[in-house]
């Protein structure tokens, strides 16, 4: 028979998600599993978009949508960059298929075969899974948990840089750590790029969403004029909104060539869904104060779950300042193991929780291994029960795994 491609064979598991066979059993047996493997709130669909739903129920005619995007969308787009002070026209939008596509493209769009980019670690482990369907390589720049996740010293960044690097990557605010890089972080990732001719991909899916006080900025806030053709945003509505089913994401860059590319592979692909963009337009034009309701309420559950989980295990937990999301390193040899025995072995009073392996959100090898990632998605009350089946999970994993 013929033989798979060598990039099929390199295609990574998410580690979101390549547990979920193990909870659907779970679940099939009559255990409640707490999910904090992935980026999915609980909350209720704003209300902007729930009218629209209903008015496009009785839809009789689906077409295409425009590749680059329904135009009622790049509008509100627009309109909302405008609102955070970001000036851009729409021809400097593509409307994606969720911020998943919109990296691909983006990829796609600057790097060939065997160029480089790099990313900062832990990173949104879906990078790692994007980059091979491009045939690009992941160089990683090694974050430390005892300086909140934030940049190491500039001489690091630039000895990961080579003849081959095309770009580098920034999650503002980040996932899986929820740090929020700073003013002067973002602005030394701008000087390296800029003195390595290279282009900076900002990851903004989770812009505005902070806490206690904390500021948020997008690369357009910072980049001077004069390297603004550097600058590409990767951004997505999904978590700003609480839309993840819709899979709708963009492209921003005022790089007339990239986005020349991104529309003709946007054409390739036909378009994003017509009906996701239409119900998400009118929301997106006035969501400030959505988001900053939702960050609140973000932060909240933050300290619901933290609390807990620290005083049960005796632990420090990096404390996030952004998105939600925390990496966790566990009293436990390894986190691939342990979270697959929580969902086969563990019980308490039917109950049991999900966690997203550490591991699978680094490039160095070995990195992550007694870590998790967890999402804080839930209800308070919730991530609380959660937090203590969690540290009980642990605790009898240890005792078991000696």
């Amino acid at each position: 028979m013929p033989e798979i491609s060598k990039r099929g064979e390199q295609s990574p598991f998410s580690p979101i998600r390549k547990l979920v066979d193990f909870a659907d059993e779970a679940k099939a047996k009559g255990v409640k599993v707490y999910h904090l493997n992935i980026g999915q709130p609980d909350f209720k669909v704003p209300p902007k978009i729930r009218e629209e739903i209903k008015k496009i129920s009785s839809v009789d005619y689906l077409p295409y949508a425009n590749s680059q995007g329904e135009k009622e969308l790049l509008l509100a787009w627009q309109k909302y960059l405008q609102d955070i002070d970001i000036q851009v026209e729409t021809k400097d939008i593509a409307i994606t298929t969720g911020g998943s596509e919109a990296l691909i493209m983006t990829m796609a769009a600057i790097c060939d075969p065997g160029d480089e980019i790099i990313v900062f670690e832990p990173y949104y482990a879906n990078y790692f899974g994007f980059a091979n369907l491009v045939s690009v390589e992941v160089v990683p720049v090694e974050l430390d948990s005892k300086n909140g996740y934030h940049l190491p010293s500039e001489e690091i960044i630039r000895s990961k840089i080579s003849s081959r690097t095309r770009a580098i990557f920034i999650t503002n605010p980040n996932n899986p750590t929820g740090t929020v890089f700073t003013k002067s972080e973002i602005e030394l990732i701008i000087k390296i790029a800029k003195e390595n001719n290279l282009f900076v991909v900002s990851d903004e899916a989770y812009l505005g969403i902070t806490f206690d006080h904390t500021t948020s900025y997008s690369i357009l806030h910072i980049i001077p004029e004069t390297d603004i053709k550097r600058a590409i945003v990767v951004d997505s509505l999904s978590k700003r909104l609480n839309v993840c089913g819709a899979r709708i994401g963009a492209i921003v860059s005022k790089n007339e060539e990239v986005m020349s590319v991104v529309n003709r592979q946007a054409q390739a692909r036909l378009s994003t869904s017509t009906i996701e963009q239409r119900i998400v337009a009118p929301q997106l034009k006035d969501c400030l104060s959505y988001i900053e309701e939702i960050a609140e309420r973000y932060q909240n559950r933050r300290d619901a779950f933290i609390g807990p989980l620290e005083k049960e295990l005796n632990i420090k937990i990096h404390r996030p300042e952004g998105a939600f999301y925390t990496m966790v390193e566990l009293p436990v040899k390894d986190a691939d193991e342990f979270a697959k025995w929580l969902l086969t072995d563990f019980r308490e009073n039917g109950e049991t929780v999900m966690v997203a392996p550490g591991s699978g959100f680094y490039a160095t090898p070995g990195r992550g291994k007694n870590e998790i990632r967890v999402a804080y998605v839930l209800k308070e009350e919730d991530l609380e029960k959660a937090a203590i089946l969690l540290a009980k999970g642990a605790k009898a994993y240890q005792k078991i795994s000696r």
